[in-house]
């Protein structure tokens, strides 16, 4: 009896660290799947602000030449840069709910599997 017992935990101590290996396998996979998502996510979204950046710079050669209609080209580079200006302080006035919350919300759901709105 005693020593069916001792085969018994012997073999619940087998099957425990069994278990212990597969749960840090499946950690493992976890956090490289995520991993993944979050440096796929962090490539396309500097590749859309590559391009982005270059279509602002576009609008703004645009912007100054419609200046140039109405104002001589000194006051049509210093106009727009005024209007870049503004958009700047725009954009940083809102960056909380523009840029902070999303990213808050990416990682959280990223990280913590809870479904999206």
């Amino acid at each position: 009896m005693k020593e069916k017992f001792i085969d018994e935990i012997k073999d619940t101590i087998r099957q425990s660290t069994n278990w212990v290996k597969l749960e840090v396998e499946y950690a493992k996979f976890t956090v490289a799947e995520k991993f993944t998502l979050l440096m796929g996510s962090l490539i396309i979204g500097a590749v859309c602000l590559l391009m982005g950046l270059v279509v602002i710079i576009m609008l703004a050669f645009a912007g100054v030449e419609l200046f140039k209609m109405i104002l001589p080209p000194v006051l049509a580079y210093c106009s727009m840069a005024g209007v870049m200006c503004v958009m700047l302080l725009i954009i940083y006035l809102l960056r909380r709910p523009l840029l902070l919350n999303p990213i808050a919300k990416f990682i959280t759901c990223l990280f913590f599997n809870k479904k999206e709105d």
